[in-house]
């Protein structure tokens, strides 16, 4: 896939909404489906430019993004409106989306729980690529005609295609699926593409703040990757907060599950990396973003070495 080239032919047009909403910009592409939409969420971008957040910081914002989401989805999406609450499913996807935090952003902005299914997905690179392993589902609550939400970390999107086939196997009449990723790459928005010329329900995807173009890797999405769409904007926030070396070599959200589920070894994960960028030959100007970095790493370590009081 030429991401570069599928990057080119993007562009990006504002959609009317609400005051209380965000930002929301339609991606208009023929390789990408037509219900996708970028939010500019600041929660959502406070967790993609801070990457020493974790714990209950990243939690709040996580839940904060996902409330933007579910706002910006409800004015959008005209089949959410007319879905009572019988009618709404989260598929959670084992372990990244339960960090998402998507039944606590719909129980505060609609006052009302959601019914959650499960499915237990893990990713193992093979010698022709990335594979998806389904270990785990639960569909027991899963009603009739349902219309399913799904928060999860895309980047190439064959996990996501595994989930919402599964999902398709337990109930073939879906009002519909509408999927949300804090960070998400441009690969997985063309699968969602072929996904959606194939499903008998509509679709949406929504993105915050932008599509990342991903590494050879499969897992990378720097800001500054030449496939990223996002607004000039964003761009110029990212560049300013990285600067043009670590743009283009840092991955966006690093290791979400890691991040979420095991906050100490994500910082010292990155710390690690700080200290390996120092003994680079780096310019002075990314040399003062790494201490930087180190220096709120090396805080956030120190939280986690103190004792919980009352």
């Amino acid at each position: 896939m030429n991401q570069q080239e599928i990057a080119r032919e993007v562009s990006l047009n504002e959609v009317q909404t609400p005051s209380d909403c965000p930002k929301v910009f339609r991606v208009e592409c023929d390789r990408i489906h037509s219900e996708t939409y970028i939010i500019q969420s600041e929660p959502a971008l406070n967790i993609l430019l801070r990457p020493w957040l974790v714990g209950s910081s990243l939690a709040n914002l996580a839940r904060d993004a996902s409330i933007d989401f579910l706002r910006v989805a409800y004015y959008i999406v005209e089949m959410f409106r007319n879905t009572c609450y019988e009618r709404f499913a989260e598929l959670v996807p084992l372990a990244g989306g339960l960090y998402y935090s998507i039944a606590e952003a719909f129980e505060r902005l609609f006052g009302e729980t959601i019914n959650r299914c499960f499915i237990g997905a893990r990713r193992h690179r093979t010698p022709t690529g990335w594979k998806t392993k389904l270990a785990y589902e639960n569909f027991e609550a899963l009603p009739k005609e349902p219309l399913v939400i799904i928060g999860d970390t895309i980047a190439t999107g064959g996990t996501l295609e595994r989930i919402i086939n599964s999902l398709l196997a337990q109930n073939a009449e879906i009002r519909a699926i509408i999927i949300f990723s804090i960070a998400g790459g441009l690969p997985g928005a063309v699968r969602v593409k072929e996904v959606a010329d194939r499903v008998n329900a509509p679709m949406y995807l929504f993105y915050s703040n932008a599509i990342f173009g991903v590494e050879d890797n499969g897992t990378d999405m720097p800001w500054l990757h030449p496939a990223t769409i996002t607004t000039h904007e964003t761009r110029e926030r990212a560049l300013s907060t990285f600067g043009p070396e670590l743009g283009r070599r840092w991955c966006s959200i690093w290791d979400w599950g890691d991040r979420s589920k095991h906050p100490l070894k994500h910082l010292h994960d990155l710390l690690d990396q700080c200290e390996y960028e120092l003994t680079q030959p780096i310019s002075e100007a990314t040399r003062k973003v790494v201490l930087h970095v180190r220096n709120k790493v090396m805080q956030s370590i120190e939280r986690w070495n103190e004792q919980p009081s009352l």
